[in-house]
């Protein structure tokens, strides 16, 4: 997340939040960095709430296209 935060900035790019997620494929957590404030979802979601995980991902594009 830093590596693209600071790419971004080379190339001019004004972008505010640099969102992440980690994953063992069946267990998945989520991230955003702020400025320089990295906000972790301390809730595991599980592959088999997938119906969530999609809605996350899902929420993520949606703030992104606006």
């Amino acid at each position: 997340m830093l590596e693209t935060k600071l790419f971004n900035e080379r190339e001019g790019n004004n972008i505010q939040t640099i969102y992440g997620t980690v994953t063992t494929g069946t267990n998945w957590k989520f991230l955003k960095l702020i400025g320089q404030v990295v906000e972790i979802d301390l809730s595991e979601y599980y592959i088999n709430d997938i119906g969530k995980i999609i809605g996350i991902l899902s929420n993520i594009l949606t703030e992104k296209v606006l």
